[in-house]
């Protein structure tokens, strides 16, 4: 029997903790946790969903990364998608043919859109249409976080990308391209 819906909570510690650096304690909305370099305790997708699948408190899951980007979920019409921001970075000024929104979830940011700019805060959301010109600059004192959401994907279904940098040159060496399932938008599954 196939579950009707897919819940997403951390690992068992004993399983994923190894003898790695482990990152101060983080404070997200009253809880504290340690986060462990090595071991980001959610796995994404890399075959197509067939049920429905809840990430419990967002705001908390995308603290937990301390990666540039890292693929939570792929779907065939959509992905999320989760970044910290160092302090002084940027998302990187880039154009996508798919459409992007993005929910701040902490720090503060400068959003560059089709030359416009605006002030970015948490409990911002930012949609930005396929072909716009876009950047977003961490303008706080703290890491900048991020969930956004591509559609359809934008992305390898296990992309984790440690920087800026990293990101593009796997981008430019075609290695960081969604999978062919994730681009079949708004196709009808016949499995």
């Amino acid at each position: 029997m196939v579950p009707m819906l897919s819940l997403f909570r951390p690992l068992a510690q004993t399983s994923i903790r190894k003898s790695v650096a482990i990152y101060p304690r983080k404070s997200i909305l009253g809880s504290t946790f340690t986060v462990n370099a090595m071991s980001f305790p959610y796995k994404p997708n890399t075959e197509p969903p067939k049920d429905m699948t809840v990430f419990k408190n967002i705001t908390q899951v995308a603290s937990l990364s301390d990666k540039f980007r890292r693929v939570l979920w792929t779907g065939r019409n959509s992905q999320l998608v989760i970044m910290t921001i160092p302090v002084d970075g940027e998302i990187g000024e880039e154009i996508h043919t798919v459409d992007q929104h993005l929910n701040f979830h902490s720090g503060t940011a400068k959003a560059v859109v089709n030359g416009k700019t605006e002030s970015i805060n948490p409990g911002d959301v930012v949609i930005v249409p396929a072909g716009a010109k876009h950047n977003f600059i961490n303008t706080g004192k703290t890491p900048l976080i991020v969930s956004t959401v591509y559609a359809p994907a934008e992305h390898k279904a296990d992309t984790v990308h440690d920087s800026l940098e990293e990101g593009e040159r796997l981008e430019e060496e075609g290695k960081d391209e969604p999978p062919a399932w994730a681009m079949e938008l708004h196709k009808k599954d016949t499995a």
